[in-house]
């Protein structure tokens, strides 16, 4: 296979970056207060057909309502979705926090913050909802300016009701070194306010680290977790955390593992409370038989005790990816491939992570792929049989305008079985805060329905 190393997160960010995940239990195993997509999102047994009707509830634009929504959105008990964009915002284009609010006419979509760089952040990722409304999210550069790239190592921030708005607060800036340096992802925020996550470098060996901020009246306190060891144990995470209900933390590296790959294929990782305790669950090696290179956060089954997830190449055909299981089989995993990606009908390069349905089955999408005037990527199911599962397309992006690059969407259940998220790109608006190097638009949020 040929060499696939991981970029610089920083780099990742230009073209917008990784996905992340769930939500935590602290060291007393806190069971989450919400889900998101990233972990088991249960969709009742109504689901999709094998195909969906798609509606563009936004268009972003690329001035001040922001460009480039990657991380799908959470909804609110008003049926309002907040989300990010990596971009946009302002002159200096350093990214958002939006609101949707559904009314008659469809969705109004306002500016909740715009990120200012330097000692506020930019490039934010995912959204979690955090105790008494409270919203976290990262910024994977800003802050203090000593660290790699000299953008800075990254930012902690929180979002908190405010009458009919939310006010801002940066909770934590982190200093790199051993600390961490380019945190990724959606947070893990417990019902107690305890924030877990993940950052690209930092650590013992600067190879990754797995970090908790602990509220106090002063401030957070943080306390590293684990650092990625680098080797065989993994290094250079792309994506978020995800926690099952006994607060155990699961999460993947995109390089390490298995040297089959140059800089190795990945592995998959499990810290386990009280102590998170360590635990190489999968190591891939690549195509044919395994996939390489997770990009995406993972989805644990909490019925099963199964992870589910994606890798971005690697399986039968080496570069396309597959979807994988990992099946408990007492202390240890035993992986299956669910699906590898041809990249032909079905779409290559799965970057974001599936969503678990309650019959078994589930959903992605795929970064490219499909017929018509672009080849923007698909939203996918795998149903379970007797022999293993099949593959169905459930919508195509066929069109620049319904949305393009569906990268690291996370898909959110609604109702009657309707699923929601965003694409990188697409909607057509053209602007200099979207030129990507890829189709015409800043991105969507769309729903799509039976």
């Amino acid at each position: 296979m040929g060499s696939c190393s991981a970029i610089s997160a920083l780099a990742l960010a230009v073209v917008v970056v990784s996905v992340a995940g769930g939500c935590s239990g602290n060291t007393s195993v806190v069971v989450p207060t919400s889900a998101t997509a990233a972990r088991a999102a249960l969709l009742p047994q109504r689901t999709l057909n094998a195909a969906g009707q798609e509606t563009v509830l936004y268009a972003f634009t690329g001035g001040s309502d922001g460009a480039g929504p990657q991380y799908g959105v959470i909804a609110d008990s008003t049926g309002a979705l907040l989300g990010t964009t990596a971009f946009g915002g302002g002159p200096q284009g350093f990214g958002t926090v939006f609101e949707l609010t559904p009314n008659d006419s469809g969705y109004r979509e306002s500016v909740l913050h715009r990120f200012s760089g330097g000692l506020d952040g930019r490039a934010p990722m995912g959204l979690a909802s955090g105790p008494s409304g409270a919203r976290y999210g990262f910024t994977l550069v800003g802050g203090y300016n000593d660290c790699q790239y000299g953008f800075g190592c990254g930012t902690v921030f929180e979002l908190t009701p405010n009458g009919s708005n939310y006010k801002e607060t940066v909770v934590y800036r982190f200093a790199g070194g051993t600390d961490p340096d380019q945190p990724l992802g959606t947070p893990v925020v417990d019902k107690s306010g305890n924030i877990y996550g993940v950052a690209a470098y930092g650590g013992a060996s600067n190879e990754g680290v797995v970090f908790k901020l602990t509220p106090s009246g002063s401030g957070y306190s943080e306390t590293l977790l684990y650092s990625l060891p680098g080797g065989a144990g993994g290094e250079t995470p792309q994506a978020g955390l995800t926690v099952d209900s006994h607060g155990a933390l699961y999460g993947t590296t995109y390089n390490g593992g298995d040297s089959a790959c140059d800089g190795g294929c990945g592995v998959v990782f499990k810290l386990t409370p009280p102590a998170y305790t360590a635990q190489t669950v999968h190591t891939f090696k690549g195509g044919p038989d395994d996939g390489a290179f997770p990009y995406a956060a993972l989805t644990v089954d909490d019925r099963t005790g199964a992870i589910y997830g994606t890798t971005q190449y690697g399986g039968a055909h080496n570069l396309y990816g597959v979807v994988f299981k990992l099946a408990r089989t007492g202390s240890a995993y035993a992986e299956s491939i669910l699906h590898s990606f041809d990249g032909s009908s079905d779409g290559y390069n799965p970057e974001s992570p599936v969503l678990l349905a309650a019959d078994g089955s589930l959903y992605g999408t795929t970064t490219n792929g499909q017929d018509g005037k672009c080849a923007c990527g698909l939203i996918f199911k795998l149903t379970p049989s007797r022999t293993g599962y099949s593959f169905s397309r459930v919508y195509g992006f066929s069109d620049p305008a319904t949305g393009a690059d569906p990268q690291s969407t996370t898909l959110i259940p609604g109702a009657n079985g309707a699923l929601y998220g965003t694409t990188k790109l697409g909607g057509l608006t053209t602007s200099p805060n979207c030129d990507f190097g890829g189709p015409d638009g800043c991105g969507v949020v769309f729903r799509l329905a039976p």
